[in-house]
Protein backbone atom coordinates (compact mmCIF):
# COMPACT_ATOMS: atom_id res chain seq x y z
CA UNK A 1 0.00 0.00 0.00
CA UNK A 2 2.69 2.20 0.98
CA UNK A 3 4.27 1.90 -3.04
CA UNK A 4 1.26 2.93 -4.11
CA UNK A 5 0.93 6.18 -2.05
CA UNK A 6 4.24 7.40 -3.63
CA UNK A 7 3.65 6.90 -6.60
CA UNK A 8 0.55 9.29 -6.57
CA UNK A 9 2.68 11.62 -4.66
CA UNK A 10 5.34 11.69 -7.74
CA UNK A 11 2.51 12.40 -10.40
CA UNK A 12 0.90 14.96 -8.41
CA UNK A 13 4.09 16.62 -7.94
CA UNK A 14 5.15 16.27 -11.57
CA UNK A 15 1.43 18.06 -12.47
CA UNK A 16 2.09 20.30 -10.08
CA UNK A 17 5.44 21.26 -11.83
CA UNK A 18 3.49 21.40 -15.44
CA UNK A 19 0.92 24.14 -14.48
CA UNK A 20 3.15 26.19 -12.38
CA UNK A 21 5.79 26.05 -15.91
CA UNK A 22 2.52 26.78 -18.09
CA UNK A 23 1.50 29.86 -15.58
CA UNK A 24 4.88 31.09 -15.99
CA UNK A 25 5.15 31.10 -19.33
CA UNK A 26 2.06 32.92 -19.52
CA UNK A 27 2.85 35.60 -17.06
CA UNK A 28 6.70 36.17 -18.78
CA UNK A 29 4.47 36.38 -22.34
CA UNK A 30 2.22 38.98 -20.44
CA UNK A 31 5.72 40.74 -19.31
CA UNK A 32 7.07 40.61 -22.36
CA UNK A 33 4.09 41.90 -24.77
CA UNK A 34 3.73 45.23 -21.72
CA UNK A 35 7.41 45.78 -22.38
CA UNK A 36 7.07 46.30 -26.12
CA UNK A 37 3.59 48.40 -25.43
CA UNK A 38 6.06 50.51 -23.66
CA UNK A 39 8.71 50.93 -25.69
CA UNK A 40 5.96 51.60 -28.82
CA UNK A 41 4.52 54.01 -26.57
CA UNK A 42 7.83 56.14 -25.56
CA UNK A 43 8.78 55.62 -29.34
CA UNK A 44 5.23 57.88 -29.94
CA UNK A 45 5.57 60.12 -27.12
CA UNK A 46 9.02 61.23 -28.24
CA UNK A 47 7.67 61.50 -31.86
CA UNK A 48 4.73 63.98 -30.85
CA UNK A 49 7.28 65.80 -28.94
CA UNK A 50 9.47 66.23 -31.85
CA UNK A 51 6.40 67.32 -34.24
CA UNK A 52 5.39 69.70 -31.47
CA UNK A 53 8.79 70.86 -31.60
CA UNK A 54 8.75 71.85 -35.01
CA UNK A 55 5.36 73.16 -35.42
CA UNK A 56 6.25 75.29 -33.05
CA UNK A 57 9.19 76.76 -34.97
CA UNK A 58 6.78 77.03 -37.97
CA UNK A 59 4.25 78.71 -35.90
CA UNK A 60 6.83 81.16 -34.81
CA UNK A 61 8.29 81.86 -38.33
CA UNK A 62 5.07 82.06 -40.17
CA UNK A 63 5.73 78.84 -41.74
CA UNK A 64 9.14 80.37 -43.46
CA UNK A 65 10.51 78.41 -46.45
CA UNK A 66 13.94 78.72 -44.45
CA UNK A 67 12.46 76.70 -42.19
CA UNK A 68 11.18 73.73 -44.03
CA UNK A 69 13.26 71.52 -45.54
CA UNK A 70 11.53 69.02 -48.26
CA UNK A 71 13.74 66.43 -47.30
CA UNK A 72 14.38 64.03 -44.30
CA UNK A 73 16.25 66.14 -41.95
CA UNK A 74 18.22 64.47 -39.01
CA UNK A 75 17.44 66.28 -35.82
CA UNK A 76 19.98 66.92 -32.64
CA UNK A 77 20.40 65.17 -29.21
CA UNK A 78 17.92 64.07 -27.79
CA UNK A 79 16.54 63.40 -30.77
CA UNK A 80 19.14 62.26 -33.22
CA UNK A 81 16.88 59.00 -34.06
CA UNK A 82 14.27 60.89 -35.51
CA UNK A 83 14.25 62.72 -38.94
CA UNK A 84 11.83 65.24 -39.47
CA UNK A 85 10.51 66.68 -43.45
CA UNK A 86 8.40 69.02 -44.39
CA UNK A 87 6.58 70.50 -47.30
CA UNK A 88 4.29 73.80 -47.69
CA UNK A 89 1.43 74.77 -50.00
CA UNK A 90 -0.07 78.04 -50.43
CA UNK A 91 -3.92 77.88 -49.86
CA UNK A 92 -4.30 81.25 -50.80
CA UNK A 93 -2.55 84.54 -49.69
CA UNK A 94 -2.92 84.84 -46.02
CA UNK A 95 -3.04 81.05 -45.63
CA UNK A 96 -0.46 78.10 -45.86
CA UNK A 97 -0.76 74.04 -45.67
CA UNK A 98 2.11 72.49 -43.92
CA UNK A 99 2.52 68.88 -44.11
CA UNK A 100 5.21 67.20 -41.31
CA UNK A 101 6.37 63.52 -41.80
CA UNK A 102 8.66 62.57 -38.74
CA UNK A 103 10.62 58.69 -39.32
CA UNK A 104 12.51 57.11 -36.86
CA UNK A 105 13.91 53.27 -36.51
CA UNK A 106 11.73 51.05 -35.39
CA UNK A 107 12.31 47.12 -36.16
CA UNK A 108 11.71 46.02 -39.78
CA UNK A 109 9.01 48.84 -40.76
CA UNK A 110 10.50 52.64 -40.04
CA UNK A 111 7.95 54.35 -37.47
CA UNK A 112 6.10 56.86 -39.13
CA UNK A 113 3.67 59.90 -38.02
CA UNK A 114 2.42 62.77 -40.44
CA UNK A 115 0.84 65.86 -39.42
CA UNK A 116 -0.93 68.62 -41.40
CA UNK A 117 -1.63 72.36 -40.18
CA UNK A 118 -2.62 75.57 -41.01
CA UNK A 119 -0.95 79.01 -40.75
CA UNK A 120 -2.98 82.25 -41.22
CA UNK A 121 -0.16 85.25 -41.81
CA UNK A 122 -2.12 88.19 -41.40
CA UNK A 123 -1.78 91.11 -43.95
CA UNK A 124 0.76 93.01 -42.26
CA UNK A 125 2.80 90.16 -41.34
CA UNK A 126 3.14 89.43 -45.14
CA UNK A 127 4.08 93.37 -45.32
CA UNK A 128 7.23 93.07 -42.64
CA UNK A 129 8.77 90.10 -44.46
Amino acid sequence: MRKNRCGFMLLEAILAIIIVSICLTYVAQSLLTNFRTGLRFQETARSLMVMENRLGILYATNGSSDVLEPFAQSLKVPYESFSVSARTDAINQNLKKITLSAFWPRGRKPGELDVATMIYIPDEDQNNS
